[in-house]
């Protein structure tokens, strides 16, 4: 895999996580090893979520989606739209899932070294 990918996929996961969550509220990180040989990675927060028509659109290229932060902050979408170009050329996938409310959690997939197209 790509190390530079990864970091930046990761970051802008963790930072959307960050800007989603009120203070005081938490942010999981984790991975598991999945049938097929693949890698789940997720980031996951308990923040303000957001419908699923918008959740369903975050990675459409095509698509202009935002959502301000907890603080107001303002995000233009492409930085999901890179991470799913990034994870997609490893060979993998990545989807949201998000209520409001109750929060989201962003979880991307790899294959295993001996099989990623890079």
């Amino acid at each position: 895999a790509d190390e530079n990918m990864l970091i930046r996929i990761s970051r802008n996961l963790i930072t959307i996580a960050i800007k989603s969550t009120e203070e005081g509220g938490h942010i999981e990180v984790g991975a598991a090893a999945e049938r097929g040989g693949f890698l789940s990675v997720y980031v996951k927060d308990d923040g303000i979520g957001m419908e699923a028509e918008i959740a369903g659109k975050l990675f459409d290229l095509a698509a202009k989606v935002s959502k301000r932060g907890t603080a107001g902050e303002k995000g233009s979408g492409l930085g999901l739209k890179l991470c799913a170009q990034f994870v997609h050329r490893h060979g993998g996938g990545i989807r949201a899932e998000s209520r409001p409310g109750a929060g989201s959690t962003f979880r991307f997939t790899l294959p295993e070294a001996d099989s990623a197209p890079l």
